[in-house]
Formats: C-alpha cells, structure tokens, sequence
C-alpha cells in the first residue's frame, strides 16, 4: 500500500475547507493508498539549518506529498530534503501570483515556435510598485495608467492612429471618445483568490481611486472582454487530462465566481479549450489544477487564472467526479 501525506493549512478550517480533507482522503481509500493529513503548523523550518522539523518523521515516511497549501518556504524545505511534492512549489508560487503567472505565460510566449502553442490572455499590466505604509495617492504620477488606456484603446487618435479596437468601432478623434472606447478595464489584485481581489473601473477616475485604495497591495490592470463578463469556465486538470469542468455565470456580476453568486452547469470542452488548459499546464509545470478560462467575441479560448489547490466540491457537487482521486491515481503511477 503506497503511503502519503497531505498538507493543509491549519488556519483554514471552516467547512469548506474541511471538505476538500475528506474528498481526498475517500479518493486515497478508493485508490488503497493510506494518506495522513498534517498541517503546517505540524511542521517547523529551522532557517539556520535548512531544514524541517516535525514528529511526523517519525510517525511515518511519505512517498509522496500532496501540498494543499500556499506556505512556500516548508513546501520548498521540504523538496530540498529530497521529498517529491504535488504540485511543486514553484508551481504553486507562481499560481498564487497573478503578476507572476502573466511573466510566465509572457516567457512561455515568447519562447514558442508554433503561433497555435501559444496561451491567449487578456492584456496584462503591473500597476509600479509602492510601499505599503506609504501606497499610492491620487496626487502622484499616473502617467503608466495613460499609457494603459492608450494601448487598451488600439489605435485611436490619442496613440496617433485613426480607429479603435473597440466592439462598436468607429473612428477616436477626440480624448473623451477614445477613454470611452478604453473602459471599463479590470483591477486585480495579484494574491487574491474567489473573485475576491478582482475590481471593475468604468472610468478613469474610478480607476485611479481603486488604484489608491488596493495598489499598496501587488496589483495588475487587464483589459475587460465584454463579450464574456459575468461568464467563464472552470476545466479541473490532472496532467493533461481534463477530469471534469462547468461553466459558472453571474447575471449580477462580471465575476463568475460561485462565491460571488454565481450558478454553474455542466460544460464540455472545445478541444481549443482542451489544448489551451494543456499548454497552461505545461507551461507552470502543474500536476493539477483548475484552469479558468473564458471565450472572446470570436469564440476563441483565452486563459484566465490557474488554481493549483482549486476548490473541487462544487463541481464534485456537480459532476460527481471526485477530482482528488483523479490526482491520487495520477500521483501513484508517478511513484
């Protein structure tokens, strides 16, 4: 019988939470694999020395470790110790940074031979860097925010073109004329999970007073797909295999997310979703994930966010397919 651990957080504890412990310990006992659940707080990383310390070394040895947390510095201590940890911290690193995931799917990009390899997303910027007890005050310089709108508006008159990309088109001969054509955009915070951290400025002043109120936090600007608000897709992956997926909407809201209100139904994937999720996955080198994804007014898929400990009860609910043995299986035929 192969052995592992899994590795929660100890301070997320509501029932939510707690679910996920139990789907993955029915989906090890499924699969005959005797998995315990630790915490974080079961373990200590002693800087000085480079190592972890914990009685769970000496309750048992894992062959594997599934890491279902955010507490980078112990899942790194722990792969130098020489344990296999699914998914990687780097992975989940770079998952948990919105600013971090763009450079990445950027690198991927630009290191990419073939056009249809590459990731589609939204256009992407990093609002400047602040400190956090000074932030960001309407009174500073915001010429990176004119910049933005410039690039976001295509080619209007204000970037020394003639038309906008904009869905009604037309010809920007005045500034007014092309801001309208440049919201509303999205703000992002960059460690922000649930739709949480995600806000909408319709126009330039709103978008400066958001700046103010989140920049002392890492945040992104994206340009905002209209076609798609308030609509997106959920694909839970295990490698390159796609297990389950839904589509989640929200009439009130141009964030889809369950938590926020929204409604999912089942959803069947276009095999250009398929391979969008697949090239994600390659790209941040995850074991699984839940790849959100939406389309554009051309139907094409464009990449949102990747979730490399996802949130699968609601679509376990919904499916009934039980992503954590999916991944227990997938893991076991690694080891």
């Amino acid at each position: 019988m192969k052995q592992g651990w899994l590795i929660v957080n100890e301070y997320l504890d509501t029932e939510k939470f707690l679910e996920i412990r139990k789907l993955f310990l029915s989906g090890a006992e499924k699969k005959n694999v005797k998995l315990t659940v630790y915490t974080n707080a079961d373990f200590v990383v002693d800087l000085s020395d480079a190592v972890v310390k914990s009685k769970a070394f000496d309750e048992s040895e894992p062959e594997f470790i599934i890491f279902y947390d955010k507490d980078i510095t112990l899942a790194a201590a722990l792969e130098k110790m020489g344990y296999r940890l699914y998914n990687s911290a780097d992975a989940i690193s770079v998952c948990d940074s919105k600013v971090k995931t763009a450079e990445r799917i950027a690198e991927y990009n630009l290191n990419c031979k073939d056009d249809e390899a590459k990731i589609l997303m939204p256009k992407t910027y990093k609002v400047p860097f602040t400190y956090e007890n000074i932030g960001i005050k309407d009174s500073y310089n915001f010429e990176f925010l004119e910049f933005v709108e410039r690039d976001l508006g295509g080619t209007c008159s204000i970037g020394g073109g003639t038309f906008c990309n904009d869905e009604r088109g037309g010809e920007c001969d005045t500034e007014d004329r092309a801001l309208a054509c440049t919201y509303p955009i999205v703000i992002k915070e960059s460690n922000s999970s649930f739709g949480m951290g995600v806000h909408l400025a319709g126009s330039r002043e709103e978008a400066i007073r958001l700046i103010c109120e989140y920049g002392s936090r890492e945040c992104i600007i994206q340009e905002y797909m209209s076609y798609s608000s308030g609509r997106d897709y959920r694909l839970q992956m295990v490698s390159d295999k796609c297990v389950c997926a839904m589509m989640r909407s929200n009439e009130n809201d141009f964030r889809a997310n369950i938590t926020n209100g929204g409604k999912m139904s089942e959803y069947k994937p276009t095999d250009e979703d398929l391979a969008l999720a697949r090239n994600v996955m390659k790209c941040l080198k995850l074991d699984f994930a839940g790849i959100d994804i939406m389309h554009d007014k051309d139907g094409r898929a464009v990449f949102l966010e990747a979730n490399s400990n996802a949130h699968f009860k609601n679509i376990y609910e919904l499916t009934g397919v039980n992503a954590a043995e999916e991944m227990i299986e997938y893991i076991v035929g690694k080891n």
